[in-house]
């Protein structure tokens, strides 16, 4: 029988995390939190001996890239060249050796691009090998998309990259057939630096440990002359990953992701660099490891820019680069407490607005996305803090990463208390959001009025609001911010009485596992309120900044349209693992979704 392999999946990367988490901030020695995490693997009852063996592995692999980018000062002898080098599985000086004594089988036809690469050849760990890469390496080429300064295409490295060392051999071994992206650079074949100070930065921040996109190396298009950039691929970006996988969130995997962004910030903006673009479209997730990456660090835009324009995804620009001010990593600041906020409710920022000059005046006006109650309040206070108008008031990315590691950890001692996770089956949880959608009606017009049609529309919206593209304005106000009662598109949000008892509903359930008596009380709170959460629905698709109260009494459906059929259903079964009822689309609205998915952690 074959031997099955471990791979990363969620069970094993939320005891990585955890470990990471739960180091002892006093220790300080790379090999000292090495063997503290080990220790806490090694313990770990959860895990079998095949997948403590697989997380004992990564974590060495993880600690030898951080002791090689961080040039840290334990050292040992290499058995090979007798060098003394990082405390690694692998000798950094034969890697050199090796890749140095190729230097003559390669070249760019540039002599600038063939230094760079060299130079970035010369440290390096195994699997950070940047590389020259003939253009006959790739096959089925196949167009993505088109961004400002290139073109994006998907492709098969047929040799693949360097991964691994092998000490009896002295050479790099390939990975074999993979999967990669191509960004072609638009105008690499003119004089323009721009192109080159991507490559630059994109060749010098692979060498850190950060969360960035992997660069394998850079190519030549044999038929444009233009120089491509080869990357690691991606399944899926932050957006599409909320649009398909919101519902089934916890709250402590929306912190999680979070605390990945911000970390991966902390360290570009620790080598100087501003990202410039930050937003969900460019945030990707890797299945493979379950791991987030920044992607796209925009240096400028497009070439041929023009000097008094900004180049971004509005929503997500800061005030005063609105207002004519450069760009700082407070700016970047700004972009993450919109990302906080995309990620806490899985919408997207600014959705019923155009992007244009209404939308850029009301944001340096102080409008913000709307703020539900739901949301813990020392998340909100973060939020707001990181897109406050004054670029002073808000937190460096540092500050932001330690803050959220602190209310991860406050989810984790909660969780240890009750000495087990609080999770809800995906059966019992599907039952209450049918329970909550109701029975397909039709309006005057005979028109039938369903939520997937906010959903479709809401995709739209999400495809537009993806792509950065050039802005020219002239603002002649400050930036400020605006209060309470100005925030949330300048109009009034309604707040559902609902809302609220749902809330302390869940709050006084949060830890106990009697189904029933969840299911009374919701029944109780349904059938002294109606759903104001399809309402809301209903009046976001027609006029979603005019809410009319006396329209919205007009559109109650009343209490014989609610189909208690399916909750009582759910309090009678006895087995939660054998769904008597299929799962059907729930309601769109936040007041709902959101305190649904955290009846979970």
């Amino acid at each position: 029988m074959a031997t099955q392999k471990i791979e990363w999946n969620e069970k094993l990367k939320g005891v990585w995390d955890k470990s990471l988490y739960f180091l002892d901030a006093k220790i300080y020695k790379t090999t000292e939190q090495e063997k503290y995490r080990k220790d806490m693997i090694k313990n770990d009852s959860s895990l079998t001996e095949k997948e403590k063996a697989f997380l004992l592995n990564e974590i060495q692999k993880s600690y030898d890239i951080s002791r090689i980018a961080y040039n840290c000062a334990e050292k040992q002898q290499c058995t090979n060249c007798l060098s003394w080098h990082q405390v690694t599985r692998c000798c950094k000086f034969c890697i050199r050796k090796y890749l140095k004594n190729g230097f003559g089988n390669w070249t760019s036809g540039n002599n600038e691009i063939d230094k760079l690469i060299q130079e970035c050849q010369e440290t390096v760990a195994p699997n950070g090998v940047i590389e020259w890469i003939e253009y006959d390496q790739f096959e089925n080429i196949e167009y993505l998309t088109d961004g400002g300064c290139s073109t994006i295409y998907t492709a098969i490295w047929k040799d693949g990259c360097y991964y691994k060392w092998d000490p009896e051999r002295k050479l790099l071994e390939r990975f074999g057939r993979q999967n990669i992206v191509l960004k072609k650079m638009k105008d690499s074949n003119s004089n323009n630096v721009h192109w080159f100070q991507e490559v630059t930065l994109s060749f010098k921040l692979d060498n850190t440990d950060q969360l960035l996109v992997k660069c394998f190396g850079l190519a030549k298009d044999p038929i444009t002359q233009d120089y491509v950039l080869v990357l690691n691929s991606f399944q899926n970006d932050l957006r599409h990953f909320l649009e398909d996988n919101f519902h089934s969130l916890t709250l402590l995997q929306k912190y999680k992701i979070i605390s990945k962004i911000t970390h991966s910030l902390a360290e570009i903006h620790k080598q100087n660099v501003i990202h410039r673009d930050l937003h969900s479209g460019n945030i990707l997730y890797s299945e493979l490891v379950t791991e987030w990456y920044i992607s796209d660090l925009g240096l400028s835009g497009p070439v041929n820019k023009p000097s008094n324009c900004i180049y971004g995804n509005l929503p997500y620009i800061a005030p005063e680069v609105l207002c004519g001010e450069i760009y700082t990593t407070k700016s970047d600041i700004y972009s993450m407490g919109i990302l906080m906020w995309e990620v806490i409710t899985g919408e997207t920022p600014f959705d019923d607005y155009e992007h244009d000059l209404d939308l850029t005046l009301d944001i340096v006006k102080g409008c913000r996305p709307k703020i539900y109650e739901y949301i813990p309040h020392e998340y909100i206070t973060l939020m707001k803090q990181c897109w406050d108008a004054n670029p002073d008031n808000r937190p460096d990315a540092y500050t932001i990463e330690k803050k959220m590691e602190s209310l991860i950890m406050s989810l984790y001692n909660e969780m240890d208390k009750q000495q087990k996770p609080i999770i809800q089956s995906k059966n019992f949880k599907s039952k209450i959001q049918n329970f909550f959608k109701l029975k397909s009606k039709k309006d005057k017009n005979n028109q039938v009025i369903i939520n997937t049609t906010l959903s479709k529309n809401t995709k739209s919206k999400i495809h537009r609001m993806q792509n950065s593209k050039i802005y020219s304005f002239e603002i002649q106000i400050q930036p400020r911010n605006a209060t309470d009662e100005q925030q949330a598109f300048d109009s009034k949000q309604l707040e559902f009485e609902i809302s609220e008892e749902l809330e302390q509903l869940y709050l006084k359930n949060i830890g106990a596992d009697n189904s029933n008596k969840l299911c009374d009380d919701l029944i109780a709170i349904q059938k002294k309120s109606i759903s104001a959460a399809t309402t809301y629905d209903k009046l976001m698709l027609e006029s979603p900044r005019k809410c009319d109260p006396s329209y919205i009494q007009q559109q109650q459906p009343k209490a014989d349209e609610w189909d208690f059929e399916a909750l009582n259903g759910l309090a009678e079964e006895d087995n939660p693992q054998e769904p008597k009822l299929k799962e059907k689309s729930v309601t769109n609205s936040a007041v709902f979704g959101n305190i649904l998915n955290n009846f979970q952690f």
